[in-house]
């Protein structure tokens, strides 16, 4: 199974995470979350995801989301990818994040490519009926 990774600001990973359980009706396994606190030392964050990566990839990769491209989250990261093994996408949102849980297959590209088409999909303006 797939591994997933959130790497988001405060505690916006963790609701999502409470979000998408009460939806899909139990916790996710091979899931992670590390939430950045920009108060705290950034090196200590690198080892914690270094540690929870390894952890996390099982053979057939991981997938690291994170909420706002370019922040701190997202930089934190970008030494870690590792084509076809870890990969990183941004942008976090709920539909995204249902989608990565349910269809975690050996494929990360598919994933990747299912979960960003997923949470494009779902942003949309509401007309009125």
């Amino acid at each position: 199974m797939i591994g997933i990774l959130l790497v988001t600001h405060g505690d916006i990973g963790k609701s999502l995470i409470d979000c998408a359980t009460n939806i899909l009706g139990n916790k996710p396994t091979c899931l992670k979350l590390i939430s950045i606190k920009s108060t705290n030392n950034l090196l200590k964050y690198q080892e914690t995801i270094s540690k929870q990566l390894e952890e996390l990839n099982n053979g057939n990769g991981v997938l690291v989301i994170t909420d706002i491209y370019g922040a701190t989250p997202c930089n934190l990261l970008q030494n870690f990818i590792k084509p076809g093994d870890i990969e990183v996408i941004t942008g976090l949102n709920l539909p995204m994040l249902i989608k990565a849980l349910s269809d975690r297959k050996n494929n990360l590209n598919s994933l990747i490519n299912e979960s960003l088409e997923c949470a494009k999909k779902n942003i949309k303006k509401i007309e009125l009926k």
